[in-house]
């Protein structure tokens, strides 16, 4: 008898823990992207290379949530970025592009702590149509070529005035890490994200600097807050983020941003325009402005595209170009599907930057064509 009744505790154990494990849901998901890609820098040098994330950055993403009842939710999200030419991992960190955990509910919203991309960021991906893919690098209107290092297009994060990465990110900011693709994912953050009402939906963000002792180049306090309205065919946000100075890079930077996409069927088409302003010692520039427009076409297993924009400061921009459009892009191509998941893809992109205050050494045009693919998993 005391043997069954060991076995029917046993069984109502099981029974106990797989109910609470059904409340429980881990992912694993991503995308692996590679293409063969033709490149040429401004400074004239050419290479031939397999490059992984030529459209779109390869990254596994591990994620999962915990029911908590009455709509309530505890979730978390950590994203890599391995490289499929050579197998590594991002230099800027192991789980580079997420590292967060939070709550949410369905009536108030989701909060956030951790690293994560921020929400002006997260607009200028929607305007471009494949979440910030095709392109120099794969990052869409986010970068003007050279391994997005020496300048800007359109800007997930202000730039304070600084080009060639600075004052925007470099090793263990509090703002982010080496790279300026690194600088639109903030450390130290805590998010709000409110319950979509009517189709708005806002986004507020602050992430602390932690200079502490050891100060670092991208440690000033960041605030990102973006308001965005959506339905069916329709999408607009506007979005402000502002950077503090700190002790590497003495000047704060604001930047505000404008866009919206617009589905007419099996075409759709997107705009956006920003305004930054920069001002502290440090400053190389004290304005800059950029605009972009896309578009794609859906026609059968087909999509066309096009993009293309500018991005203009005073003082000294990318390039060393003073006073004068540092940035012309021109990005066209067409992806293939194979299937829901994997696709074909054919990209080219140049960037035709000005050439007033332009040094010798920058005088070629930026340009790549890539020819790859990609899977979803």
């Amino acid at each position: 008898m005391r043997l069954k009744y060991q076995w029917a505790a046993l069984g109502f154990l099981g029974v106990v823990g797989f109910s609470a494990q059904a409340q429980s849901e881990l992912k694993i998901s991503g995308v692996m992207d590679a293409g063969i890609q033709n490149y040429k820098s401004a400074n004239g040098n050419t290479v031939n290379r397999l490059q992984s994330g030529a459209f779109e950055t390869s990254r596994m993403i591990i994620s999962g949530s915990e029911d908590l009842g009455d709509g309530n939710k505890a979730n978390f999200m950590l994203e890599l970025a391995p490289t499929v030419d050579t197998g590594d991992t991002s230099r800027f960190g192991f789980f580079n592009r997420n590292a967060w955990l939070g709550l949410s509910g369905r009536q108030w919203g989701e909060v956030r702590f951790g690293r994560y991309l921020t929400g002006s960021a997260n607009l200028l991906c929607q305007v471009d149509l494949h979440w910030c893919g095709s392109g120099f690098n794969g990052t869409g209107i986010m970068y003007n070529g050279d391994l997005a290092t020496v300048g800007r297009w359109i800007s997930g994060s202000p730039g304070r005035g600084g080009n060639n990465n600075e004052g925007i990110s470099v090793v263990s900011g509090g703002n982010g890490t080496a790279g300026s693709a690194e600088s639109n994912r903030k450390n130290n953050a805590v998010q709000y994200v409110s319950s979509r009402l009517s189709g708005f939906q806002a986004k507020l963000m602050y992430s602390m600097g932690e200079q502490g002792k050891n100060p670092k180049n991208g440690s000033g306090d960041h605030v990102d807050a973006t308001l965005t309205y959506q339905d069916q065919n329709l999408f607009v946000g506007v979005g402000y983020a502002q950077v503090r100075p700190d002790p590497l890079w003495n000047a704060k930077g604001a930047l505000t941003s404008l866009g919206g996409t617009y589905k007419f069927g099996a075409l759709r088409v997107g705009a956006i325009y920003q305004y930054e302003t920069a001002s502290g010692t440090a400053a190389k520039w004290t304005t800059a402005k950029s605009w972009a427009l896309t578009s794609a076409y859906r026609v059968g297993a087909f999509e066309p595209y096009l993009k293309f924009g500018q991005h203009r400061t005073n003082g000294t921009g990318a390039y060393g170009i003073v006073n004068g459009t540092d940035a012309f892009v021109v990005n066209l191509g067409t992806q293939y599907a194979l299937s829901k998941r994997t696709s074909l893809y054919a990209d080219f992109v140049t960037d035709l930057k000005g050439s007033d205050g332009n040094p010798a050494i920058y005088k070629n045009d930026t340009r790549s064509i890539t020819v790859g693919m990609k899977h979803y998993f």
